[in-house]
């Protein structure tokens, strides 16, 4: 029996999708997985910080861990820490413990000095010059303080994300699993690349070019079968896939010739919800379901499957595995962009300098980040990095050339860190009202937050009042000049570049906050200025509104 479809009566391939979607919709699977199995994986849910990290103030020169307050002067050198070494040791005023690069500074120390600026006469250390509080030293947290989002939902997990999941001691990650396939080809002429082909017979080339595919997109070949025409044959083989497989696969038999058995092997295990495409190649192609399974039967045409493996198999397969919905993408490639603020090369160095790229129809925006050689979790955030010759200035307006690395869809939040973001899925690059201020200027970006303190000439903007709170005695530990409490701290010994930091700062000295990062006394009201530029946030406002 010949099965005809009327050619007027076919969707196409959009409308085909459309409809296999709709019926079948593609099921995630979500699985826990070590995390050296997860790059270029779709995160399922948002990965947070259980640690500071780094996870203990360490000293980033070999030198000496003192406390500032003792210089200039004459130390005695008490004890040495190792790099890998912790001992429970307090340091005192007048003292002084030997470190490497990499060591925790003991207790009580608050600076290290480089050991090629001392000089040290048998157990004692000479010093003619004022150590800063904080010099030499990456403090627990200043990279990523614990709970902070390092992957968000539908993320690609990049190589350097690995590194930094394993630097805060995350095992395992969840992620969604790619779908697995069952793929059968049919066809008395078929025969094996690698057997004698004899007059009549041609190589199989469909379960060839679909395994290396799928394999491409992430997913496990759950079998592989070259079937003749033989309908019990067929059965029986579409049977053992449904039952193993998450999507069945097969090629061939889907036309309307005598010995043509995919198509009625489908229906009479389950149903058929689309029989041919409006499209050349490929109008024999059926969409169908047995036991819940999706079963895609493509043309015995290598050609049509090709073609049709990209319109439809390879769609689905991406919803199922999260590449459809996916977020944050690994992106390679080289692009200009140009510079909101200056950026700076160190004076006798080549320097590598991670920054944000912001993108409108003008093309790419870098945000130069703030950065320390040891901070793997800033890097990985970043979207890329400039390189730049020693004692190379990019001024503002400039453009420079940035070796991208991943690309984030989701929308921007850029400036000043707020307690209303949090659990919000958007991009918050939280570096301070400069930078924000910049991407006003260059009408960038979907939600600007910037403080009065450093830029009072916005209009048309919500605004926020809230308290900055003040605890503690002794050096002051301030914030980046970014910050807008930056302006509240003179001569700071310690830049923090988040309010989330300050509370690993108490004790350590005077620390200055917002309201609901610590408990302190009022010092002054902080006005924050919101631009919300993207109408479809407009929703912020009222979320900004219940957190005043």
């Amino acid at each position: 029996m010949r099965n005809f479809v009327p050619e007027e009566n076919l969707p196409s391939p959009e409308q085909a999708f459309s409809l296999l979607v709709g019926n079948i919709p593609p099921k995630i699977k979500v699985a826990n997985v070590d995390i050296l199995d997860a790059v270029g994986k779709i995160t399922a849910s948002p990965v947070f910080a259980r640690i500071d990290y780094p996870p203990f103030s360490r000293s980033t020169v070999d030198g000496y861990a003192l406390k500032s307050s003792s210089t200039p002067g004459k130390l005695k050198v008490v004890d040495k820490i190792s790099i890998g070494e912790w001992k429970d040791l307090r340091i005192k005023e007048d003292e002084a413990v030997e470190v490497d690069t990499g060591s925790p500074i003991p207790l009580g120390a608050d600076a290290v000095i480089k050991i090629e600026e001392t000089k040290r006469e048998d157990q004692y250390l000479v010093l003619d010059r004022k150590v800063r509080f904080g010099a030499n030293v990456a403090w627990v947290g200043s990279d990523i303080p614990q709970e902070t989002e390092i992957l968000g939902k539908f993320h690609e997990i990049l190589p350097e994300d690995i590194g930094t999941l394993a630097s805060l001691g995350i095992k395992s990650i969840d992620i969604i699993e790619p779908p697995s396939v069952y793929i059968i080809a049919t066809g008395d002429e078929l025969i094996q690349p690698g057997d004698k082909l004899v007059p009549g017979k041609i190589y199989e080339s469909n379960i060839h070019f679909l395994a290396s595919r799928l394999k491409q997109l992430k997913c496990k070949i759950a079998g592989m079968e070259l079937l003749p025409d033989d309908k019990e044959k067929i059965s029986l083989s579409l049977r053992r896939a449904v039952e193993t497989a998450d999507i069945v696969i097969t090629t061939g038999g889907t036309s309307a010739g005598e010995k043509d058995y995919v198509h009625q092997a489908i229906r009479e295990m389950g149903k058929i919800v689309i029989q041919g495409i409006n499209t050349k190649p490929g109008k024999p192609t059926i969409l169908g379901e047995i036991k819940g399974k999706p079963v895609f039967g493509l043309s015995g045409n290598i050609v049509a499957t090709i073609m049709i493996f990209d319109q439809l198999v390879a769609r689905y397969v991406e919803k199922a595995s999260g590449k459809s919905d996916v977020k944050r993408y690994s992106f390679h490639d080289r692009v200009k962009a140009t510079a909101i603020l200056p950026i700076q090369a160190d004076k006798y160095r080549t320097t590598n300098i991670p920054v944000y790229l912001l993108r409108d129809q003008r093309g790419f925006f870098a945000v130069p980040v703030p950065f320390d050689s040891y901070m793997v979790g800033t890097f990985s955030s970043s979207d890329g990095y400039v390189t730049l010759s020693p004692g190379t200035l990019i001024n503002e307006g400039d453009m420079v050339e940035v070796f991208v690395k991943s690309i984030d869809k989701r929308p921007l939040v850029l400036g000043e860190e707020h307690p209303a973001l949090r659990g919000l899925d958007l991009r918050k690059i939280l570096l301070g009202t400069v930078p924000a201020c910049a991407a006003l200027k260059y009408n960038v970006g979907d939600v600007l937050i910037v403080s009065d303190l450093l830029c009072n000439k916005v209009k048309d903007s919500l605004e926020i009042k809230r308290w900055i709170l003040e605890s503690g005695e002794g050096d002051n530990i301030g914030y980046h000049e970014w910050i807008g409490m930056s302006k509240l701290v003179s001569d700071p010994a310690v830049k923090l570049k988040s309010p989330s930091t300050a509370k690993l700062f108490l004790g350590k000295g005077k620390v200055i906050a917002p309201e609901g990062y610590i408990q302190g006394t009022r010092l002054t009201q902080e006005t924050l200025r919101v631009v919300i530029r993207n109408k479809d946030l407009q929703f912020l406002q009222g979320i900004f509104s219940e957190n005043t």
